[in-house]
């Protein structure tokens, strides 16, 4: 696909914390591109079977992604296989895991291990906690990252990663590092028994604090060449549940000052890439249904670009077409390409977002290529 730098319109597709913890560093050895996914709102349902039929089509589609490819001349590889998963919170739906361990057990069997069984997606799984885990008892999520044999890297409620790759001719090392922060703990959370609730309320200034300083030390000491935050609440969002006001007053800022890449998110049932005043905004939180509608459109800063939408028109209409979704990485030494995909795995969007050296150095912000085929239903 030709990603150009040309301007992109808004696209909507009617188709159809802490204490700082860090994820060891990890060499990618000859590899000249690092890849990875990231998965929002994926959590299956709180009665047998513990997952949607949505979340199975989803799960496959992400090994399909997540394999590497090899070219078909000499077989070397095209696309390396997938080195991690990130993991956006509602993990568990409805109302997270319970202080029965019983039940936490079964939950993590049935809505985690036998859905995402596939051998491309046995790679470590890094998670933050949604608004509907803290329904329930997010410790127990973080005592499951404790045993040694699962996948489940969860060592703090906000900590960060930093993965290493070559660079292409092999002269130095580059690396990503991501922020996963707890956003409840810094915008407040939902009253999981209230239906007319749409906004988060009861911020805990102790975690607030506590959480905002993390990610400011973190970004503030960050050299690295990528530099992304991960969070569930969006700052930005064109759909059903809108904008994060403590989000835009708190995280925006910092973000800006010390020159993230992205900021990657799940909460809405949708999709979307933003760009304002030179920041990107990426958010897929569509691991288990789809989709919310797109009604907060409206209330998005004036001057920002909706480069991509994907939503129904009104909240699970259906007429996206789509059942589900999640996003891939492709990182190199030139630029990381961020894809979004639909449950079969196949990429309707894909934009190119540049190292924060080469921003300094060319002070600009890229915009979005669209791939848009057989995505009509």
């Amino acid at each position: 696909m030709d990603l150009k730098r040309t301007t992109i319109v808004s696209v909507m597709l009617a188709v159809a914390a802490s204490a700082i913890v860090t994820a060891g560093v990890e060499s990618q050895g000859r590899n000249s591109r690092l890849r990875f996914l990231a998965l929002g709102d994926w959590g299956g349902k709180s009665e047998e079977p513990y997952c949607t039929e949505q979340q199975r089509e989803v799960a496959k589609g992400m090994a399909s992604v997540a394999a590497a490819t090899l070219q078909q001349q000499d077989h070397s590889p095209a696309l390396r296989e997938v080195e991690f998963i990130l993991a956006l919170g509602d993990n568990f739906y409805a109302s997270g895991l319970h202080a029965d361990w019983d039940y936490a057990n079964i939950r993590f069997e049935k809505t985690f291990e036998r859905v995402y069984h596939h051998e491309e997606l046995k790679k470590p799984w890094y998670i933050i906690a949604g608004n509907h885990d803290y329904c329930g008892d997010v410790t127990k999520q973080l005592e499951y990252a404790k045993q040694e044999s699962t996948l489940w890297e969860y060592p703090d409620y906000s900590y960060n990663i930093v993965k290493e790759f070559k660079a292409k001719d092999g002269s130095e090392v580059k690396k990503v590092e991501i922020l996963m922060i707890d956003t409840e703990h810094i915008a407040g959370y939902f009253d999981c028994n209230r239906d007319d609730q749409d906004y988060p309320e009861g911020i805990k200034p102790n975690l607030q604090t506590k959480a905002l300083s993390f990610i400011e030390d973190t970004l503030n000491n960050s050299s690295v060449d990528y530099l992304l935050v991960a969070g569930h609440y969006p700052v930005f969002s064109a759909c059903s549940n809108g904008n994060t006001d403590e989000l835009i007053q708190k995280l925006d800022p910092l973000l800006r000052k010390y020159g993230v890449t992205a900021y990657i998110s799940g909460h809405e049932h949708c999709q979307f890439h933003y760009n304002y005043e030179n920041m990107d905004y990426l958010l897929t939180g569509i691991g288990k249904d789809c989709c919310y509608g797109s009604e907060e459109k409206k209330n998005l800063p004036d001057g920002g670009e909706l480069n991509y939408l994907l939503a129904d028109d009104s909240d699970y209409s259906g007429s996206s077409g789509v059942k589900g979704g999640f996003a891939s990485f492709d990182v190199g030494d030139e630029d990381m390409i961020a894809r979004m995909h639909i449950e079969t795995g196949e990429t309707i969007y894909e934009t190119k977002l540049l190292p924060r050296t080469k921003i300094k150095l060319e002070e600009t912000k890229p915009t979005a290529s669209i791939k848009s085929s057989g995505c009509m239903r």
